[in-house]
């Protein structure tokens, strides 16, 4: 059965046969790309393989030119049938049949009308002196120039010709910085704009995870991407993690530092606090023992109940086989300040060969861990970063397979 959307354009005009593009214009086309591609490039001298990929970026561009017209003139003769309950939108059909994402298709669609109304960035673009995302911003500024004391005129012109040098990123920033230094408060209210636009969804999944997804201003984006930077830290020689695997934990990380520095504001007449609900044999990770509760909501493994109660702020609480609170502790550091203190100036940093992060950005990892009777004395803790310390749980080699397993670092 045809689609809707194929059944709406057999009746905005007729449907064109197989043979439709196997003349002229479109078979000499074909043919003259078909004959490229058999000659290949293997043959070809280096100045020559630049100079034929300059050649096919322009006819590459002068396609996309033509293709953003009759995309125009397609959103058009569908826009003029709006009452049709078969008609979707361009948007859509770019979406469902060229399978772009609904962002993209968005994006070709605005520049698509806006190049009819500027003939000069049309020119450019069929010309093939400038790629399609040069294009976009020129539409962009010109579009938001409407907002401005600024002609949009003078405006086209300036962005086309800062394209000549500029790529897309670069000739945004020239379209901010003109704009602020000829109508400040037009600048302002962009810039007031895009923080209005910031926002952050963090949801809990189904299977416990969670999902985190957002848009930041360029002050707030600045300011956590420079924080990221400072917890990460150059990576250590082990470190097999992905780079965004190390920002996500960099970015709970600086969160964990935040609560263990028990100065947010108070909530419930309390300072924020993660609660750890477990039973005594989860922290022992004996066998058949369930798992533990963080925040009374996402389970997690004894060996990660361990960990989080290695060095933490916490408030433990354990409970009955039958659920029952058998005992709330106080939220605290598990070392003494004293301890710390000791303990930075005698590991001065992650004790795990070849790591250079410093003891402020460290976290004390207990040899013996406090549910099996180990202490806080000085001689049981050692410092390990937090990428560093999961690797070290759980530590009590009676759980894990191995006997004679040599001791972590």
């Amino acid at each position: 059965m045809r689609s809707a959307w194929l059944q709406t354009l057999d009746r905005l005009q007729p449907v064109q046969g197989p043979s439709a593009y196997d003349g002229p214009p479109f078979s000499t086309v074909e043919q003259g790309l078909a004959l490229l591609d058999e000659g290949g490039p293997e043959h070809l001298s280096v100045t020559s393989l630049g100079e034929d990929i300059e050649w096919m970026v322009r006819q590459q561009r002068a396609l996309e030119a033509m293709a953003a017209r009759w995309l125009a003139e397609l959103d058009r003769r569908v826009e003029d049938r709006q009452h049709d309950d078969l008609l979707v939108s361009c948007a859509e059909w770019l979406h469902d049949t060229l399978h772009l994402t609904h962002s993209a298709a968005h994006a070709q669609l605005r520049t698509a009308r806006a190049l009819e109304t500027l003939p000069h960035t049309a020119a450019a673009f069929r010309a093939g002196k400038r790629s399609a995302q040069q294009v976009s911003v020129v539409c962009q500024a010109v579009d938001q120039s409407a907002k401005t004391s600024l002609d949009a005129g003078e405006v086209e012109a300036a962005m086309l010709d800062g394209a000549e040098e500029l790529d897309p990123k670069e000739l945004l920033k020239s379209w901010h910085s003109l704009r602020y230094q000829a109508d400040q408060e037009a600048g302002l209210r962009a810039e007031q704009e895009q923080q209005r636009h910031s926002h952050l969804h963090l949801r809990e999944r189904w299977d416990g995870a969670f999902e985190l997804e957002g848009l930041l201003d360029a002050e707030g984006g600045t300011i956590l991407k420079t924080a990221l930077k400072g917890v990460l830290g150059p990576r250590s020689r082990d470190d097999d993690r992905t780079p965004s695997e190390r920002r996500a934990a960099g970015l709970v990380d600086l969160a964990r530092w935040r609560l263990e520095a028990g100065d947010l504001p108070l909530r419930g007449g309390e300072r924020p606090q993660l609660t750890l609900v477990a039973r005594l044999e989860t922290l022992r990770l004996e066998k058949g023992s369930p798992l533990a509760e963080l925040d009374w909501g996402p389970l997690v493994t004894g060996e990660t109940a361990r960990r989080i109660a290695c060095d933490a702020s916490v408030t433990p609480v354990l409970v009955s086989s039958e659920g029952e609170i058998l005992h709330v502790g106080r939220r605290r550091r598990t070392l003494p300040a004293a301890t710390r203190r000791a303990l930075n100036l005698r590991d001065r940093g992650c004790r795990w060969p070849g790591c250079t992060a410093p003891p402020q950005e460290c976290e004390p990892h207990h040899i013996v861990h406090v549910a099996d009777g180990g202490s806080d004395e000085l001689s049981n803790v050692r410092l390990h970063c937090s990428y560093h310390h999961r690797l070290l749980h759980p530590e009590n080699d009676r759980f894990r397979a191995g006997a004679g397993q040599g001791r972590a670092p």
